[in-house]
């Protein structure tokens, strides 16, 4: 890419890779989050985590679909890894957490489950 030289490092090739592939440099972190899919017309976290890697510097970060996302039309970004574009938190089609593994389904269940009973109390 045009900026590759900002986020690029020369390798050289060893028995098990060649020269043109990903390197995680030795002080990246390590970090994991979920990615998601279609299934049955609906966006559904993998049972297991992404490994993702980021600048020792650069804050943990999952994504996943926010409230407005659509099933059909949604592609989580990066495999869960990473922010949001300031574009996609606006529009509320996606949604980014800051800790390891923060973007399952389940997490969302610790925040609807409240919401739940105070409605069916209220009713």
């Amino acid at each position: 890419p045009a900026d590759s030289s900002a986020t690029c490092v020369d390798c050289t090739a060893t028995a098990d890779a060649g020269s043109n592939v990903n390197v995680t440099p030795a002080e990246a972190k390590k970090f994991e989050c979920f990615d998601y899919s279609l299934v049955k017309e609906a966006l559904v976290a993998s049972k297991i985590a992404t490994i993702c890697h980021a600048e020792k510097a650069t804050a943990i970060a999952c994504n996943k679909p926010g409230s407005a996302a659509v099933a059909k039309t949604y592609s989580v970004a990066n495999k869960g890894c990473g922010p949001c574009s300031e574009a996609a938190k606006k529009d509320k089609t996606c949604f980014d957490c800051p800790t390891d593994k923060c973007n399952s389904a389940s997490t969302l269940a610790f925040v609807l489950a409240p919401l739940l009973a105070v409605f069916f109390h209220m009713m």
